[in-house]
């Protein structure tokens, strides 16, 4: 006999049923809470450093007919008190193969990192504010001032070695200044020699090849806006045959350098577009990249950065070139400005902006930012909410790929400028 409610009863069970399905399926974009070290959280995908052992599964006939429950595994816990050369740090839920995460990012502790040698000579308190650069991780550039084609090998290798202690799965970093001429040199449309093009060559393919199987990161020609003015189809053929070249590596990740959100053409005239900096890679092999890198020599906040960087990967994707993710330099922007509002130092260029004399001295001084992370989502970063959700979802990192304690981002003179820009910051030591 049919009980009085019954089918009341089916219809909020069936309701309940929806439901619960409908915010179970919303789990996959969702993060672990703000309390930090975060517990465990299971996720759909495996971690992108395990690859799943394959277990059998039903016959082809029978797959459309039965659901293969998917193998749950934990998401690393990440802990706020670890930096990322300490400990690997989880990929966000949203960038689950983000070649950055889940492992931990070396650090070079040799002659050729300027602020390492001033950190190991110094005490006392010098010694404290040089281990905010000195300890962190950070791309070494190379260029022709590194050696020839034959010995270039040499110093990778040498590099690799040192900073990731003989682990192939820690992310080391290199930022590629190859072209010669660059920069103002190739205005007019000046172009290498047609021997100097094969140097240039040979110089990528022996670079590339000495990274082997070790995880890397490469930002790919730092100030490819100078692209511009230059002989465009021989710096194309060129920097597409690096950006080929490196990606054939089974775990380099290149990064092709995009300027910055104040910066996307040569001259520096007018608003710079995202549109520009999308040209500027189409032509450049951004086709065959993990991404593009913005802020290698500009001082733009990070918040700025990542909205700019998510409208470029937006218009990529409606050309057709899909799956592009970031990376954001922040080692030079913890007083986010723009080029116009840069003082310079020593030099009426802006390359060499006046460092910040205190903490609160942000008049268009440069100081530290956002130390090296993957987990570019947290919180502790002071993003939007809107820009947090974009940075989860295409940013791979905030790295340290710029020098601005050099002078002119370029030559060591000493430690004041490091030291200066250790005590200004507002950011965390390590």
């Amino acid at each position: 006999m049919r009980q009085p409610g019954a089918p009341v009863r089916r219809t909020l069970a069936t309701l309940v049923a929806v439901l619960a399905t409908v915010a179970l399926a919303g789990c996959n974009e969702q993060e672990p809470g703000p309390a930090e070290p975060a517990a465990a959280v299971p996720t759909t995908a495996p971690p992108t450093t395990a690859t799943p052992t394959p277990t059998p599964g039903p016959p082809a006939a029978e797959q459309s007919k039965t659901a293969i429950p998917h193998v749950q595994r934990t998401q690393r816990p990440y802990f706020k008190d670890k930096e990322v050369w300490q400990k690997a740090q989880p990929a966000h839920l949203q960038n689950l193969k983000n070649p950055l995460a889940e492992r931990r990012w070396g650090v070079y502790k040799g002659d050729l990192e300027q602020t390492w040698s001033a950190y190991e000579s110094a005490g006392g308190d010098t010694k404290r504010l040089l281990g905010k650069i000195a300890l962190r991780p950070k791309s070494l550039w190379l260029g022709d001032w590194s050696g020839s084609p034959e010995q270039i090998g040499s110093v990778v290798r040498d590099y690799v070695q040192n900073a990731s202690g003989g682990d192939p799965k820690v992310l080391v970093q290199l930022a590629i200044f190859r072209m010669d001429p660059w920069e103002h040199a190739v205005c007019g449309g000046r172009a290498p020699s047609g021997g100097a093009q094969d140097t240039y060559r040979r110089w990528i393919a022996n670079a590339a090849r000495a990274l082997g199987r070790q995880h890397t990161a490469i930002i790919l020609q730092p100030d490819l806006p100078f692209w511009w003015c230059s002989n465009r189809s021989v710096t194309s053929s060129l920097i597409t045959y690096a950006v080929k070249t490196f990606s054939a590596q089974p775990n380099t990740s290149v990064y092709l350098d995009a300027g910055a959100a104040d910066w996307s053409s040569t001259p520096q005239v007018g608003a710079p577009r995202a549109s520009q900096a999308a040209d500027l890679l189409m032509a450049n092999g951004i086709a065959h990249a993990r991404g593009f890198a913005l802020n290698a020599t500009h001082y733009v906040g990070t918040e700025e950065s990542v909205a700019y960087g998510a409208e470029l990967v937006r218009i990529l994707r409606e050309r057709g070139v899909k799956g592009v993710h970031f990376v954001v330099d922040t080692a030079q922007n913890g007083n986010g400005m723009t080029w116009p509002e840069v003082e310079a130092q020593g030099s009426r260029v802006n390359d060499n902006a006046r460092v910040c004399g205190s903490t609160s001295d942000r008049r268009g001084c440069v100081t530290l930012g956002i130390p090296p992370t993957s987990r570019v989502g947290d919180e502790r970063w002071g993003l939007s909410k809107e820009t947090g959700r974009e940075a989860k979802k295409y940013v791979d990192g905030f790295l340290w790929f710029a020098r601005p304690w050099l002078f002119m981002q370029a030559n060591w003179r000493g430690a004041d400028r490091a030291i200066g820009m250790a005590r200004s910051t507002g950011w965390f030591a390590p």
